[in-house]
């Protein structure tokens, strides 16, 4: 017995990859067929797949994923894969490229299989090989993987006689539609319904959204006795209930519509205009691209709040306000997102989207703790705990926190993974969200990202904005191996080096270029100055005989500065560096003091680096090279194994490129000067 699943031609070639096949004789029928239809056919076992993408130890760099080649491998209207046995990492992966080429582009995939399935689900198990002993982390990616296919399996293949020849999504539409009295009639590409009263419901499966040029988008129409409506596959399984409440009211409309009276509805706001002075064309083309998953790679002062902002704004002609979600980390960054967003709005005169309510524009704690609140009770808690994050630390000396109701951030992303084995929740929360924007995509552990990844749920609806240059909270669990890997999860997506600076004068960007070249490895980039503010020694590198001669010199250059009406920072590596600074009178009236860390995102006229000496930046001299200020549970990312790089990425390495990425954003901070100071000897990063 032979289970085929195939794309069903008498339908849509786009929405629905097949019927079950049960025998061979039905599968050598099914493939003369295609034959007859002049289709170019191309079969592979898994095995001979593999020999083109051999991706242990074999990627060079970021942008060297051998996957991305999969289409011309395949290369055919039809491709049939047979004997898939998972017995690695790199083989989920694999199979995880071709489902989502089969997502991304209009190929009849079939799934040849020597064990018969009972239901479609069932596939999934070809991922679960029980021989494999995996990981916590690599079973969590494999989960990501399944999610792909489970997409695939329950939108776009027809499955079996359970559901009478229709894909699931469709199956529980066409049930839905019958409860208010309308049956299914197939026509070519249309689903149509229609009642005792022959009122139509006529549905165009358009292919799914990555085959949609937003521009082609076409109007729904309501008449007397006529509802017209565009969706896809998609939409019938994610976003049933609105496509579903929608038809309610379009009925309600058409009956009280005289004859031959058309309502039209574009489902979104009407398309704003850009000014193409306003962005460069790499940004406007990341925009626009909505079809697929995209990474955002932007350099300092690349503009890239800005994208994130007017990207939001751009969906608003595609989804509703509502179904987009916007994740940052603090709320500072939240504040700035919705204050450019309904400044921009409300001059456009959409001010109904600025209310809280609507924008779901959040910092990962205040989201993943919103899913929290929500489904406590499905975790055991009698009512939704409240966050402390001490309580790890507090309960470790003492047994405070033991019969009080708080978690920590760390165990709210462990119960939302918990629930999130239960399909129905997972469903459910990514069912609300059309399009996610991730902002700070560097920082992200690993668990948060494997969340988001969840939500998304394989549709590739999702947009990542960071800079793997400007990943400085690996001590805090921030994972730079998230943004290194995108393409390892979705081989159809885009990536955008944003290179263009805004922000600083030339001889700032040269010095922050000149950093940059020290980092081993990452996604190959070169600022390029557009801030055509020159001054004369723009970047100046003192050394003193002690700290207080250091500190001093500061302190009376940065008021001269700050009467000058500039705005003026002090970026030191420790809070014990930036208290003594505190120290000094006035301080706080002429100028900002903050850590590296803290400084992040910001920017000013004039920084000042203090303590840039060896000791101090790097502190790689102090620190346990073993775990060096990275938390004691540090893993290597489970996708390490698939680079070819001397780098190799031991902790010691990792460690140093941690502490040039701190530099680089320090300096990266500075619009128009940049002061670095030291006593003592000086940093070997500044050593030529």
């Amino acid at each position: 017995m032979i289970n085929l699943y195939l794309k069903n031609f008498n339908f849509n070639i786009y929405n629905s990859i097949g019927i079950l096949l049960s025998s061979k004789n039905e599968c050598r029928l099914f493939i003369k067929n295609i034959e007859n239809l002049n289709v170019n056919c191309n079969f592979f076992t898994f095995e001979d797949l593999k020999k083109n993408f051999n991706i242990d130890g074999a990627i060079e760099s970021p942008l060297s994923f051998p996957f991305k080649n999969i289409g011309n491998v395949l290369s055919a209207k039809a491709v049939f894969l047979s004997g898939i046995t998972v017995n690695s990492l790199s083989d989920a992966a694999l199979l995880n490229a071709v489902c989502d080429f089969t997502l991304n582009n209009g190929v009849i995939f079939g799934i040849v299989t020597e064990t018969v399935f009972n239901t479609v689900e069932n596939l999934t198990n070809l991922y679960g090989n029980p021989r494999i002993q995996k990981n916590y982390y690599e079973n969590l990616i494999i989960d990501i993987y399944k999610s792909r296919l489970k997409m695939l399996l329950k939108t776009r293949i027809l499955a079996s006689e359970k559901n009478e020849g229709y894909t699931e999504s469709m199956d529980l539409f066409i049930r839905k539609m019958k409860t208010i009295g309308f049956n299914p009639k197939i026509n070519n590409t249309n689903l149509i319904f229609l009642n005792s009263k022959k009122f139509a419901v006529n549905i165009n499966i358009a292919p799914p959204p990555q085959y949609i040029s937003p521009d082609e988008k076409t109007a729904d129409s309501v008449s007397r006795n006529e509802i017209a409506l565009n969706t896809n596959l998609y939409d019938m399984y994610f976003y049933q209930k609105e496509l579903f409440n929608k038809i309610k009211i379009f009925l309600n409309t058409a009956k009280n519509l005289y004859e031959g009276t058309v309502l039209k509805r574009n489902g979104g706001t009407t398309k704003k205009k850009m000014s193409s002075s306003e962005l460069s064309k790499i940004q406007k083309m990341s925009i626009e691209e909505i079809n697929k998953a995209q990474l955002i790679i932007a350099g300092a002062g690349a503009g890239k709040t800005k994208v994130l902002v007017d990207k939001f704004l751009y969906l608003l002609n595609f989804f509703s306000a509502g179904s987009i979600l916007v994740l940052t980390f603090t709320n500072n960054a939240v504040s700035e997102i919705k204050n450019r967003a309904a400044k921009k709005l409300n001059i456009n005169g959409y001010n109904k989207f600025i209310n809280d309510k609507i924008l779901n524009i959040s910092t990962y704690h205040s989201f993943f703790y919103s899913i929290i609140k929500e489904f406590y009770s499905e975790l055991g808690y009698k009512s939704a705990p409240s966050i402390s994050d001490e309580k790890i630390e507090a309960s470790v000396s003492n047994n405070k926190y033991a019969d009080e109701l708080s978690i920590s951030y760390e165990e709210i992303i462990l119960n939302i993974i918990k629930l999130f084995k239960n399909d129905y929740i997972a469903n459910e929360i990514s069912s609300r969200f059309k399009y996610i924007l991730v902002d700070e995509y560097q920082d992200l552990d690993f668990l948060s990202d494997y969340l988001i990844k969840k939500i998304d749920a394989g549709k590739g609806k999702v947009m990542y904005a960071g800079d793997d240059d400007q990943s400085i909270y690996g001590f805090n669990g921030g994972d730079f191996f998230n943004i290194l890997t995108f393409d390892l999860f979705f081989p159809s997506g885009k990536v955008f080096v944003f290179q263009n600076n805004y922000r600083s004068n030339p001889s700032v960007v040269e010095f922050c270029n000149s950093i940059l070249n020290n980092i081993k490895f990452g996604y190959p980039k070169k600022l390029i100055a557009k801030n055509n503010t020159i001054m004369d020694a723009a970047v100046d590198i003192i050394g003193f005989k002690n700290k207080s001669e250091e500190k001093n010199f500061i302190a009376k250059r940065a008021v001269d500065y700050f009467e000058t009406g500039k705005k003026v920072a002090v970026l030191v590596r420790t809070k014990r560096e930036k208290a003594k600074f505190l120290a000094i009178p006035n301080l706080a009236d002429f100028c900002q003091v903050s850590t590296i860390h803290a400084g992040k995102g910001l920017e000013y006229d004039i920084v000042f680096i203090s303590g840039v000496s060896k000791d101090n930046i790097s502190r790689l001299k102090n620190a346990n090279l073993t775990g060096g200020g990275r938390p004691s549970d540090f893993k290597i990312h489970p996708f390490v194994n698939f680079f070819k790089t001397s780098y190799a990425f031991k902790i010691t390495d990792i460690l140093i490129d941690d502490e040039i990425r701190l530099f680089y954003v320090a300096a990266s901070r500075a619009k128009e000067k940049l002061y670095i100071t030291y006593s003592g000897e000086i940093s070997d990063f500044l050593k030529r």
